[in-house]
């Protein structure tokens, strides 16, 4: 058994014994209290613009009915942990995050592909047609693991960020060593000729200080916490590398305990939570980028030609993970033509 399973079971066992005497979801009379779990510390958006912002919507349109116990900074596990923690009833709503769950939830990466959008409110948009009820990840992957989700939000921006070479092109990405975060930015990153190197976060500066790696891929608001522009001369702006996307869901054993106004309560509370995080996460981004190149990292925007050579160069990824999906038997054709018309429809709208 390996530490992460058993650290995920010590936090079912807690939490259940500590539910069992009548402490975390105890509360005054007439009210209902559930518990949040996620990885994110307070100060990222995704907790601060995401579950608290909910907590309180929630809160309010209930009229103090609901009221929410919050585990953050992976108090109860990592953030793949909490699809189990979710559904084993140990928290009532927990993130999920689909990059971390390929093996259990490959469609909803879907979002994720590179040369899909550059921004957080369209594909935020998207996805919410398509995890929400009737939606193809709903029916696909949220309701056969017992979930229902209640906000998305989506980290754009993913860009090249190297140490020296200047990358405007797609063929600059040739021979580069760049950490990446795994999954879809993998192949996007060997598509374009340079090799992905799997490094912990807290390991970047050091990897890129020392050469063993030229660069990396990540979001500006990503990029801010770890100081690269102290290491990191350049990065490209407009890449169209690819997303993260994070949901949080409700588990059905949560859902189905609640009456059907407090359900209705979390709902609306999801579906404004979803508009405030989007347009947090893309400040966000603009902040960070700010004081990145404060720091000394150089900015490239891309023109609409290199945009689109990008674009190009990106395209078999895309066509590659529809065919890994169709071959494992999901309909990973119908997800990305499902994920593309909800992305015009939001651009539209």
């Amino acid at each position: 058994m390996s530490r992460t399973t058993v650290g995920v079971l010590l936090a079912i066992g807690l939490l259940f014994a500590t539910s069992a005497c009548g402490v975390a979801r105890e509360g005054p009379p007439g009210t209902t209290t559930l518990l949040i779990g996620d990885s994110y510390p307070p100060t990222h958006p995704a907790s601060r613009d995401g579950v608290k912002f909910f907590m309180a919507r929630a809160g309010e349109l209930s009229g103090g009915r609901l009221r929410f116990e919050y585990f953050p900074s992976a108090q109860l596990g990592k953030a793949e942990d909490h699809l189990t923690l979710t559904r084993s009833g140990a928290v009532d709503i927990g993130v999920v995050s689909p990059p971390y769950l390929s093996d259990r939830m490959p469609l909803s990466n879907v979002a994720d592909l590179p040369g899909m959008s550059t921004s957080a409110c369209a594909p935020a948009a998207a996805l919410t047609g398509l995890m929400g009820e009737g939606g193809i990840l709903a029916e696909q992957e949220y309701t056969p693991q017992q979930l229902r989700m209640l906000f998305v939000g989506v980290q754009p921006n993913y860009e090249v960020m190297t140490t020296g070479a200047v990358v405007t092109e797609p063929s600059d990405m040739a021979g580069l060593q760049l950490r990446s975060s795994g999954g879809v930015l993998d192949q996007a990153v060997q598509a374009l000729g340079a090799a992905p190197v799997s490094i912990a976060g807290p390991e970047m500066y050091e990897a890129m200080a020392r050469g063993t790696v030229d660069g990396t891929a990540l979001p500006p608001m990503s990029a801010t916490p770890y100081r690269l522009d102290e290491v990191a001369t350049n990065a490209t702006s407009g890449a169209p590398l690819g997303s993260f996307t994070l949901t949080y869901a409700v588990s059905d054993r949560a859902w189905d305990r609640l009456p059907e106004d407090l359900r209705g309560v979390l709902a609306q509370a999801g579906q404004e939570t979803t508009r405030h995080l989007c347009t947090a996460i893309e400040e966000e981004n603009r902040v960070s980028r700010t004081s990145l190149e404060q720091g000394g990292l150089r900015f490239t925007e891309l023109t609409d030609s290199q945009v689109r050579a990008w674009q190009d160069a990106l395209a078999p990824v895309r066509e590659q993970w529809v065919t890994d999906m169709e071959g494992r038997g999901l309909p990973g054709r119908a997800a990305l033509d499902a994920m593309q018309a909800g992305l015009a429809g939001a651009d539209r709208g």
